[in-house]
């Protein structure tokens, strides 16, 4: 006879059991990190940052990178960073970063599509060429701080067909805007003003025909207003506070079904005013006061305040020409 003795396992051993059941099943989902190339990046550019006043202060190594300050991933099997936002506040002390940024953001963290680094008026150096090489960017914007130097973007290496804003006001960059902006095919907007670029108005920027909105006042370009508007749909064209000369191109006439805003102002354009500006429809917004115009003002709308400074120019709405 053969007797078999069976127990029941303590209460809390089952509960342990099942405790670590759960974890084995859901620590992916628990503790997931974000991608140790993107952590990486993001710690390089924190490297390069000397005060950060808290701003920063999630961003600790070793712990989920997708869930620290400004940083938002896209949730794929393995979560990579997409979008870093980082905006300051100069109203108030200790409300911005300083520092620099590293290129090993950019290249590290090669998912990165949306960068916004907007009000640090203490981040200063260049911007890292890199940053025009992530194959999914969409948007730049990086306004309001102090970058300088050249503005460098090599045309080596294929640019995103998805890249539709570039944004860089108020900074200090100095030098030509790179004839190699000609790769960016697919922007739709392009913010330079109020920076320190000189030079003549690239040639390049013809190819960028998608283009409905260009901001390029408050520089110090010189020499004509290229004559490239032939296959453009601006809405929104500004080159004031510049040192353009010449006359304006008749190609600016093709603008005329789309054109709702064209200031040229504080320049030394010559020359007539041409007769065309009357045919801009949706146009409300003209601005070529002080300049060196002259002759006849065409048929206009518009009032002496878009003509002032020019001491050649007379006609309604300015007093009227001498016989």
């Amino acid at each position: 006879m053969v007797l078999v003795f069976t127990s029941t396992p303590p209460h809390h051993l089952v509960l342990v059991v099942l405790v670590l059941l759960l974890i084995s099943v859901f620590s992916p989902i628990c503790f997931a990190k974000c991608h140790v190339d993107d952590e990486a990046g993001l710690l390089a550019f924190k490297s390069g940052i000397t005060q950060d006043h808290g701003l920063l202060s999630s961003w600790i190594p070793g712990t989920d990178c997708c869930k620290w300050s400004g940083v938002r991933c896209l949730n794929t099997d393995y979560d990579r960073v997409t979008n870093l936002i980082l905006y300051g506040d100069s109203t108030v002390p200790n409300g911005s970063l300083t520092g620099t940024i590293s290129p090993s953001l950019f290249i590290k963290a090669q998912q990165l599509s949306r960068i916004s680094i907007e009000s640090h008026p203490n981040l200063t150096g260049t911007l890292p060429k890199e940053i025009f090489n992530l194959p999914n960017l969409v948007y730049i914007s990086m306004r309001y701080t102090k970058l300088s130097g050249l503005l460098s973007i090599d045309d080596k290496t294929p640019k995103s067909t998805r890249f539709k804003q570039l944004s860089l006001v108020a900074n200090q960059f100095t030098g030509p805007i790179p004839n190699s902006i000609s790769q960016f095919t697919h922007l739709i907007a392009l913010d330079l003003n109020d920076n320190k670029f000189s030079g003549g108005i690239p040639y390049g920027i013809r190819y960028l025909r998608k283009l409905v909105h260009m901001s390029l006042d408050n520089n110090q370009l010189s020499g004509q207003i290229p004559d490239i508007f032939s296959l453009f749909a601006f809405k929104e064209l500004t080159l004031s506070y510049n040192k353009l000369s010449g006359r304006i191109p008749p190609s600016l006439s093709s603008l005329a079904p789309e054109l709702v805003l064209f200031r040229a102002s504080h320049n030394a354009l010559t020359g007539r005013i041409p007769d065309y500006i009357a045919n801009f429809k949706q146009l409300i917004d003209l601005d070529l006061s002080y300049n060196r115009l002259s002759g006849p003002i065409p048929k206009t709308k518009f009032p002496a305040e878009s003509f002032l400074g020019n001491a050649g120019l007379c006609g309604s709405p300015l007093p009227p020409c001498k016989n």
